[in-house]
């Protein structure tokens, strides 16, 4: 009777003890399937360095963003004789062009006029453009950075990297449109200050090469959601 309890007993034993070892192997084995998954994520050693010098390049860039935009301030300066590129409606003029400085007739576009006493709202607007713009530049390089060292971590397809490029244009956006305003309030009150407001060339320019920038950034952003949901979908598989 004792060696029958004895036997059922070892019996019980070895199958919570095989229990155990598989409960193990299967924790191991999906820790180490997770470490290789992290590991496949990971950037190699020079794309790694890339995207670091690429931080770097966006440094370099936010630095020459905000020197430009205090060059301006400085042209700008107490707001007498401010040198403002203006849009021209086509203009018949000579310019000294031809041999030995020659007059010759050509069409001007546009034109670098002094401003000697620019009113309130233009003053404003020759102020507040490159400040507008170099905020909006350094602002896009932050979020340009971000994505980079997102990159170089193995960390491109989560939420984050997804958030960072609809931020960036929603920014491109905003930069676009303030920057439209500012230029052309900027434009249209040099060139009514010169003429006394009688020169009939009230402009409102707006580039579009700011929008297709927004839908190639949008684009990224959706395919890194995309991109997210797929890698997600796929570890929930294994």
């Amino acid at each position: 009777m004792a060696d029958a309890v004895v036997a059922k007993a070892s019996a019980v034993l070895g199958v919570a003890g095989r229990q155990g070892v598989a409960y193990r192997f299967s924790i191991t084995t999906k820790n180490d399937m997770g470490e290789v998954m992290d590991t496949t994520r990971q950037l190699d050693r020079s794309d790694r360095i890339g995207m670091y010098l690429s931080v770097v390049m966006v440094a370099i860039g936010a630095v020459i963003a905000v020197m430009a935009a205090a060059a301006r301030l400085l042209e700008v300066g107490d707001g007498s004789d401010v040198p403002v590129l203006v849009p021209l409606a086509g203009e018949e003029a000579t310019l000294p062009l031809g041999p030995d400085g020659a007059a010759v007739s050509a069409t001007v576009e546009t034109a670098t006029v002094a401003v000697v006493d620019p009113a309130p709202a233009t003053l404003f607007a020759l102020y507040a453009q490159p400040v507008w713009i170099a905020v909006v530049v350094v602002a896009g390089l932050v979020i340009a950075a971000l994505f980079f060292l997102r990159l170089a971590r193995g960390r491109a397809f989560d939420g984050g990297a997804a958030r960072l490029a609809f931020v960036a244009a929603g920014l491109v956006t905003v930069g676009w449109l303030g920057d439209s305003i500012l230029t052309n309030m900027t434009t249209n009150g040099a060139l009514s200050a010169i003429s006394d407001y009688t020169y009939e060339s009230l402009t409102f320019e707006v580039s579009l090469a700011p929008a297709l920038a927004v839908l190639v950034i949008a684009a990224i952003g959706a395919a890194l959601q995309i991109g997210e949901k797929l890698q997600r979908d796929t570890e929930g598989l294994v």
